[in-house]
């Protein structure tokens, strides 16, 4: 697993946290109307880096299922450094 990210890759882990924890689901094409198409890039790094879950519904739609346990945790770890 590589847990090097860049602060682009933090802020999109970030914001998957935000839809995660509003109980969403986000898809692939909502994330990129939202953030732009280098979205689809970076969602699919961050998946072969084993920081996100990534799922394919019938007919290609991708969807971000989760962050990983260790992902939680380095974003937690990351934030905490920030506040002190």
């Amino acid at each position: 697993m590589d847990f090097s990210i860049t602060t682009e890759e933090e802020a999109l882990l970030l914001r998957l946290r935000e839809h995660l924890q509003a109980g969403n689901m986000p898809h692939e094409d909502e994330l990129t109307a939202e953030l732009g198409d280098e979205v689809r890039q970076q969602l699919h790094g961050l998946a072969g880096k084993g920081l996100i879950v990534l799922r394919q519904l019938p007919g290609s739609t991708v969807y971000v299922e989760a962050l990983t346990p260790l992902t939680e945790s380095a974003l937690a770890n990351r934030r905490d450094v920030g506040d002190e």
